[in-house]
Order: C-alpha cells, then structure tokens, then sequence
C-alpha cells in the first residue's frame, strides 16, 4: 500500500488541516480585536503547533513503514523517535520565534499553540 493511499495517512493528515484551520480562525478573529502584534503571535504558536505534528506524521510514514507497523518493536521505537524528532522541532520553533521576533506576544503564541494540541488529541479521541 503505497502511502498516498494510506487510509491513517489521510487521517493524520486531516487532522493537521484542522490544527492549521484553527490557527487561521483564531488568528482572524484576533487580529480586528486586538491587532496585528497579536495575531502574528498566535499564528506562530499555532504554526509551532501544527509544524510539530507535520513533522511527528512525515517521520512515522516514511518509506518502508509498512515493515516497521508489522513488528510491534520497531513501531514503538518509530513513534519514540518521531516523538523526539516532535519535541525537539517544538523547542527550536519556540526559540526562533522568541528570538527572531522582538514583538511577541507570550500569552496569545502559548493558547493558539495549546489549541492545537488540544485539536491534536480530541480528533484522536473520535478519528482513532
């Protein structure tokens, strides 16, 4: 099965499209409220978001996956690895961010960046 017709690819998929639809709602309604310093800041913490998963999902679907879903060890040590390639992207994008924009915001990057954790695992809860 080739991973373009991957039925959990394409879920996967979706549900990062939902994260980058929150990211894009929350921004908008942010920025005739309260400006644009604030909303770009809440599409940086959504982007952190939903790029960290993006990451997670390419890392698991590599070529060969097939193999690695049969044996329950290498499954585990993909999601572990993918994990850490997630967690490490995080830590880099939030650096980058606090440090390449002198404006940020804190408090609207950390929410949207939150929300689409939550997106993340409430579309688990139904998808899975």
């Amino acid at each position: 099965m080739g991973r373009q017709s991957d039925p959990v690819l394409g879920k996967v998929y979706r549900i990062i499209g939902v994260q980058v639809l929150v990211t894009a709602v929350i921004t908008l309604l942010l920025l005739p409220i309260f400006g644009a310093p604030i909303a770009v800041s809440a599409f940086a913490g959504g982007a952190i978001g939903f790029t960290a998963s993006w990451v997670y999902a390419r890392k698991m679907t590599v070529p060969g996956s097939d193999e690695r879903g049969r044996d329950p060890r290498r499954l585990l040590q993909a999601h572990a690895l993918a994990e850490v390639w997630k967690l490490g992207m995080i830590v880099i994008l939030f650096a980058a961010v606090l440090t390449l924009f002198k404006g940020v915001e804190t408090l609207p990057m950390l929410l949207t960046f939150i929300a689409t954790l939550a997106v993340y695992w409430v579309a688990l809860l139904f998808v899975f």
